[in-house]
C-alpha cells in the first residue's frame, strides 16, 4: 500500500471485478520506533506513503466510482496516537495525526456528494502484533506475554484492559450503516478512556 504502482492495481482490479465499491477502509500500518534526530528521511517517506498516501491514492481512485453507485462510506483508521503521542514513535504520530486531517479534508469535499467520511482513533487493540511483541520481550523473563499485556492496559487504559478487535469492528461497521447517517467528518476514539483530555 505505500507504492503507487501497487494501488494502481488495486484500483483496476476494483474496477474490473466490482465496478466499484460502497465502503472504503484505510487500514493499512505499522508502528515504528525511532528519535526525530535518528530518523532518516527514507523512513519518514515509507510512513508517510503507507499511512496517508495510500489513504489519498485510495480516495481518488475509489470516489468517482463510489459517485456512479449514488455515494458511499470512507473511514480511516487512525491512531489515539495522532492526538496523544507516544514518545519512541514520532512519524507513527505524526503520520497518523496527517491521516486525521485529510479524513476531515476529505469529508468537507465530498459529503454534498453523498460520501461520508470519518476516521476512528483505536487505543489499546489485541492483535496479534501486540502478542508477539509481548512474547518477544518477555522471552527468557519471569513475566509472561499475558502479564506483560496486562501491565500495559493497566497503565494506559482506565478500562483496564485491551479491546478485541470484534469490538474495534463492530464500532466501523455501525460507522458504516445507515444508522450513522449523521455521523460526517469526525473522529471517534475507541480508546477505552485512555486519552487524557478532551478530543
Amino acid at each position: 500500500m505505500s507504492k503507487s504502482a501497487d494501488i494502481e492495481r488495486i484500483l483496476h482490479c476494483v474496477e474490473e471485478t466490482f465496478g466499484g465499491v460502497d465502503i472504503l477502509i484505510n487500514n493499512a500500518g505499522t508502528g515504528s520506533n525511532e528519535t526525530i534526530m535518528d530518523a532518516p528521511d527514507d523512513k519518514w517517506q515509507y510512513y508517510w506513503d503507507l499511512h496517508v498516501m495510500a489513504a489519498v491514492r485510495l480516495a481518488r481512485g475509489l470516489v468517482p466510482a463510489m459517485l456512479k453507485r449514488g455515494g458511499g462510506v470512507i473511514l480511516q483508521n487512525a491512531s489515539i496516537c495522532a492526538k496523544q503521542p507516544l514518545g519512541y514513535e514520532p512519524i507513527y504520530n505524526v503520520t497518523k495525526a496527517a491521516l486525521m486531517m485529510f479524513s476531515k479534508c476529505l469529508s468537507n469535499e465530498v459529503i454534498g456528494r453523498n460520501i461520508r467520511v470519518n476516521c476512528i482513533n483505536p487505543g489499546l487493540v489485541l492483535t496479534p502484533d501486540w502478542k508477539k511483541t509481548a512474547r518477544q520481550l518477555t522471552d527468557g523473563t519471569e513475566v509472561t506475554w499475558e502479564q506483560y499485556l496486562d501491565g500495559i492496559a493497566k497503565d494506559n487504559a482506565p478500562i483496564g484492559r485491551f479491546a478485541t478487535p470484534e469490538e474495534l469492528a463492530d464500532f466501523f461497521v455501525f460507522l458504516c450503516s445507515p444508522r450513522a447517517s449523521y455521523c460526517v467528518g469526525s473522529t471517534y476514539y475507541v480508546d477505552g478512556g485512555w486519552l487524557k483530555g478532551l478530543a
